[in-house]
Formats: structure tokens, sequence, C-alpha cells
């Protein structure tokens, strides 16, 4: 008798079947597994490459800042005036320099053309430019308050203006606000009078528009005012009611140099895109098409104080303290420059002051864009 079991030819196909999925799922794992190890390879390096490129662009900027220091000492070894206009060789709107694998420009602005932040909080010279926020019962209690850049919080009254006068850069802010803002809701002085509070030393409001610590501590996610200088224009976003709006339409108008005592606008350099910037340092006591006529007509090589006011018109009612604020001459300078390599690019933004032997020395350096 033949005790041999039959074959069971059902159980042997499935398990040929269980063996070929396993094979299958082994060799899928590993290919996943092979196109990551690429992917990530691949990754690095590329990561590497623009780090390469990144750092390279970087030393090529640094020169770029040279070369900036030595154009712009050129732009002025020759100058029997300390005039400073856009015929100058320095004003160019692009410097370029090719590059291996790419290329470099750089643009020189003049930073007297726009409204330094920081000169806000820095109290008049004279009564000048701004009136009494606030004569009512608390007009004397703020008086003499605050003064920007002292390094006191609690300046004696003596010879400083109450912390209820407007300053001169502030009611120049106002005014430009003024000029550009479509939503009456926000009150232009009020903007202007935060702007101040941010800055200057006291924790005191600025008249019934100021608002101090006490405000920002009362948000949502609060914070504190620096109560210093501003380091960057976009700080604006975080006073009180500067919305996007506002500060996009404000921006180009504006810019922020370490001393608010460099308050000075040039006159020469100042274009017809920051016309209106102009109309409000006179204090709106000109024409904005007598402003813009001041510009376009604007001799080669600038004007010189004396002929800038023929210009205005010697019956203009400005008060002194924007007189004050008018010149022809600037110190401060920006480098924007953008180095490219193989599609890697960086930015900087160097602000050079210029000093009294010619020579331009690094103030400040930003990377980025904006």
């Amino acid at each position: 008798m033949n005790d041999a079991k039959p074959i069971n030819r059902y159980y042997t196909r499935k398990q040929g079947g269980t063996v070929l999925v396993t094979v299958l799922l082994v060799v899928a794992f590993v290919v996943i597994l092979l196109v990551e190890v690429r992917k990530t390879v691949t990754y690095q390096a590329n990561l590497n490459r623009n780090l390469m490129n990144r750092d390279q662009a970087f030393s090529y900027l640094i020169g770029m800042e040279e070369l900036a220091k030595i154009y712009l000492k050129k732009a002025f070894e020759n100058e029997k005036e300390d005039v400073v206009h856009l015929e100058q060789a320095w004003a160019q709107e692009d410097i370029t320099f090719p590059i291996d694998g790419g290329g470099m420009t750089a643009t020189i602005t003049d930073m007297q053309s726009c409204l330094n932040l920081n000169s806000i909080g820095i109290p008049n010279t004279s009564g000048g430019a701004g009136g009494n926020r606030n004569s009512g019962p608390n007009a004397g209690r703020n008086q003499g308050s605050a003064n920007a850049g002292t390094g006191s919080r609690n300046p004696p009254a003596s010879g400083r203006n109450g912390q209820n006068q407007t300053t001169t850069g502030e009611s120049i802010l106002t005014t430009l606000l003024e000029k550009l803002q479509d939503n009456t809701e926000i009150q232009p002085a009020a903007l202007a009078a935060g702007v101040r509070d941010w800055i200057d030393t006291d924790l005191t409001p600025s008249g019934p528009d100021g608002v101090e610590d006490l405000y920002y501590q009362g948000l949502q996610i609060p914070y504190l005012p620096p109560n210093g200088p501003i380091a960057h224009a976009s700080e604006l976003r975080m006073i009180r009611s500067f919305d996007k709006l506002t500060y996009t339409k404000l921006r180009p108008y504006v810019c922020v140099l370490p001393k608010g005592e460099d308050n000075k606008l040039n006159v020469n350099t100042i274009t017809q895109e920051r016309a209106e910037l102009l109309y409000a340092a006179l204090g709106g006591k000109v024409t904005q098409s007598k402003v813009n006529e001041l510009i376009s007509a604007r001799p080669e090589a600038g004007y010189d104080l004396a002929g800038f006011w023929d210009k205005v018109g010697p019956d203009s009612t400005i008060k002194e303290d924007l007189k004050d604020r008018i010149d022809i001459t600037s110190k401060y300078f920006q480098m924007d420059a953008k180095a490219e390599i193989n599609r890697t690019r960086v930015y900087m933004k160097t602000l050079f002051i210029r000093e009294e032997d010619n020579s331009f020395k690094v103030v400040s350096r930003y990377f980025g864009k904006e």
C-alpha cells in the first residue's frame, strides 16, 4: 500500500505568492531608501554649494564696500564747495561689476534726502516750529519731562521745551502724514506723537495724543517701547495705529540715522519721488506745485542756501526751526548692494559717514533686501 500523502497544490501556490510579495516589498523598500539617500545627498550638495556661494558673495560685498568708500572719496575730493548734489559721480543709479558666475550691482543714496525718524524726539532750538499741545489744566504737569538722547528720564525744565511742545521733527512727520494719508480716522498728529514717545526717554505721554509704556503693557500681547533710538524703520509697525498701509506709504520718505541730532534735509538730493517730504519740511507753507518746481528747476550744481530761499520766495512764512532743517550738504550715505553667484543672491545695505578729512567710515551694515 502506498502511504505517501498527496501534494497540496493550493498550499504550494499560496506560499509562492507570499514569497513573491515579500520580495517585491523588499525591492520597493530598497528603491525608496535609495531615492531618499540620493535626495539627501543632493540636498546636502546643493546646501553646501549655496553656502559656499553665499560666503563668496559676502566677501565680494565687503570688497564692494571698500570700493564704495574709495568711490565716494574721489567724488568729493575735487569739489571746491561743500555742496552735495545729484550731478556728482557718486549719484549714479547702478554701479555694476562682473564676477565669476554672476555679478554685483550697487547704488549709493544720500541719507539726508529722507526724514531721520530719530530726529522726531529732539527738542526744538526755539519755539518756532510747534505749538502747545495742551493748554488745559494738565499743560504744566509734563513740562520739561522729556529730552531724547540725554540719557536722563526727567531732565530739568530750564532751557528745554516742555513735553507738550511739538518738536520740529514731529511737526514735519505730521504734515507728511497729512499729505500721504487717505484714512482720516487715524490722526496724523497722534501717529507722530506715538513715534516721539517711542523714542524719548521719559515715561510721560507727550500731550493728549501721546502714548507710553502703560498702553503697550495693556495689549493682548504686551511689550515695551525702547525709549531710545529706533534701529530700523520697520519698528514703526510696533507703534500704536501704524497699520500696514500707513507704513507702506510712509516708508519711502523715512530712514534711520544713529543720532537724532543728524536732522538736516539736503534740498539738492531730494527727488520728485520725495517731493511730499520737501513740502512737509517747509511746513506746508509752500504749495505742492511750487515744491515740484523747486526740484525740477534745481541748478545742475545744486542750490546754495541763499539761492534756495530766494526761489522759495522772500514772503514765505516758514518758521525758523523748519528753516534750520534745510541744508545743501550731507554726511551720511548708504550703499545698497547685491551680489549674485550661480543664482545665489545676497543683499547688503551699508551706512557710511563722511568725516572731516573726506574719508568714509562704516557706521552700520544690514543684510537682507529690507
